[in-house]
């Protein structure tokens, strides 16, 4: 039965409140990183001013905590994002920064010699993720971008969220993970995804929902 579970998707698309609904809904529990703003030595500074070494080390640091979480659980978990994620959101703060003008491909945008070497870094520890990707995970849950961002200062805009998809969506496809695509409201989301996994419920999904809105 499919029990290690990661819910992936762009900044906003609604990962957190699913994977807690989701962890309330199944009793499985729920793990993450830690938040994308704090880098050590960068704790209380804007996204816009991480320094690449920061982004990287961030990148690292949520690598390893999410594979300690994730092993902390051998019956099964959801987690709310996953490694592959992780790379995605670096990558892209790299090359476009966190609020590219243009919806321009990624692959196509100028990269300074400087930024592609960082790139280069991210790309390998890519990699990485991807691989361990292939064996910690039972099904990839893709939430798609259906609603526009809430916040009202969020450290990213939409083309970022668009882009994020278009790294995304190959990577996940190159892990030979189940990837599903999971769409619809909150309740519609959930019902769709115990009808993929064939979970067992132990709570209702209004409970759920209500426990953790």
């Amino acid at each position: 039965m499919t029990q290690r579970i990661a819910i992936v998707g762009a900044y906003g698309s609604g990962k957190t409140l699913l994977a807690k609904a989701l962890s309330e809904v199944t009793g499985l529990p729920y793990t993450q990183g830690t938040a994308m703003r704090e880098p050590i030595g960068g704790e209380g500074k804007h996204i816009w001013n991480w320094t690449e070494g920061e982004l990287l080390q961030l990148t690292v640091k949520r690598f390893a905590e999410r594979t300690l979480n994730e092993a902390a659980h051998p019956a099964g978990f959801i987690s709310d994002g996953s490694i592959v994620h992780e790379w995605v959101f670096a990558k892209l703060r790299l090359v476009t920064g966190p609020t590219p003008g243009t919806l321009a491909a990624v692959d196509t945008r100028f990269r300074s010699e400087v930024t592609a070497a960082y790139e280069n870094v991210a790309d390998h520890i890519g990699k990485l993720a991807v691989r361990h990707a292939k064996t910690a995970y039972d099904v990839l849950l893709h939430l798609p971008i259906e609603f526009p961002m809430t916040e009202e200062n969020p450290p990213i805009n939409e083309n970022f969220r668009t882009l994020s998809d278009e790294v995304l969506l190959p990577a996940l496809a190159e892990t030979g993970v189940p990837v599903h695509t999971i769409t619809g409201t909150p309740a519609m989301r959930l019902e769709k995804i115990l009808k993929i996994t064939g979970l067992p419920t132990v709570v209702d999904i209004d409970k759920a929902l209500d426990a953790v809105q």
